[in-house]
């Protein structure tokens, strides 16, 4: 039998950003993928200030040229009181939304920052701390932690 990927929290426990990577997960490999998944509506207020501010977005789309095997996925249901659907997912997070779907959680708290790990969901943490003061250390942390030579790209400056 085949192993379902891990994606509750409970799970995985969650990356904290004071934690030491090498205590929340195996250093990254070299080349090895890593995906930050951003949960939105398009009717929520605190998304829009997170869409809108220097430090959200545009730090978002920035990162998978700060670090090229950062993937980042941004999944945006239409309302906040609507639910999250398949066709949302890209194909190789299918099984996220299986997940979710099979715990009910469809309508997460967003904005939703998650990151994946070797099909796992590694952290997850929702609001603007769960951007600034989580998803962006922890990623960098992630990074910083990766095995092989170090490419001269500067990280980028952590959200306040």
């Amino acid at each position: 039998m085949g192993q379902t990927p891990a994606t509750a929290a409970t799970d995985a426990p969650a990356l904290s950003s004071k934690a030491p990577v090498a205590e929340n997960a195996n250093a990254l490999g070299q080349d090895e993928p890593l995906t930050l998944v951003i949960h939105m509506a398009e009717d929520c207020p605190v998304c829009k200030v997170w869409r809108e501010s220097s430090s959200g977005l545009a730090v978002a789309k920035q990162l998978p040229q700060t670090w090229p095997h950062l993937q980042v996925v941004f999944i945006e249901r239409k309302s906040l009181s609507g639910s999250e659907t398949e066709s949302l997912y890209p194909a190789p997070l299918h099984y996220l939304y299986e997940g979710r779907k099979e715990r009910y959680q469809l309508s997460p708290a967003v904005p939703l920052f998650e990151i994946v790990l070797r099909d796992t969901v590694i952290f997850r943490r929702s609001g603007l701390p769960g951007w600034s003061e989580g998803a962006v250390p922890t990623l960098k942390a992630l990074e910083d932690g990766r095995e092989g030579p170090r490419s001269p790209v500067k990280p980028p400056a952590t959200p306040r």
